[in-house]
């Protein structure tokens, strides 16, 4: 797989949701670790770094790949996952058996699944 191109991605998602974008994580689950790509402003100051760290590391062990390929083992590798909360959504976008992306944004943004997928793929250089 080529290096994925993160920076490129998180351009795109501003561009693409504006304010609706409420930050964009890249996660290595072997690792357990993260890095956040891009934070809306007003949540830079609202979620400290040990709330961040929270998030990211629930959002690793509970929708891990290996987990979700074991539930849904019939329909082949999870490629992504949207999970729709109160507030916001969340976009999990799985990369390797590892690594990944998390989009977080605001509920009523529009979301088009696989399409808008295969396009943030694109944008990362590994479709």
């Amino acid at each position: 797989m080529a290096k994925p191109r993160y920076d490129a991605l998180a351009d795109h998602l501003r561009e693409q949701y504006g304010d609706d974008l409420r930050w964009v994580a890249t996660f290595d689950s072997d690792r357990f670790t993260y890095r956040v790509r891009t934070i809306r402003e007003d949540l830079r100051t609202a979620l400290s770094e040990h709330q961040l760290d929270t998030i990211v590391h629930r959002s690793m062990a509970l929708f891990d790949r290996d987990r979700m390929d074991d539930v849904y083992f019939h329909l082949g590798e999870v490629e992504a996952l949207l999970v729709q909360h109160e507030a916001a959504m969340a976009i999990h976008l799985y990369l390797d058996d590892s690594t990944g992306v998390v989009v977080k944004i605001e509920r009523d943004a529009e979301v088009r699944m696989p399409t808008q997928v295969d396009e943030w793929l694109d944008v990362l250089g590994v479709a």
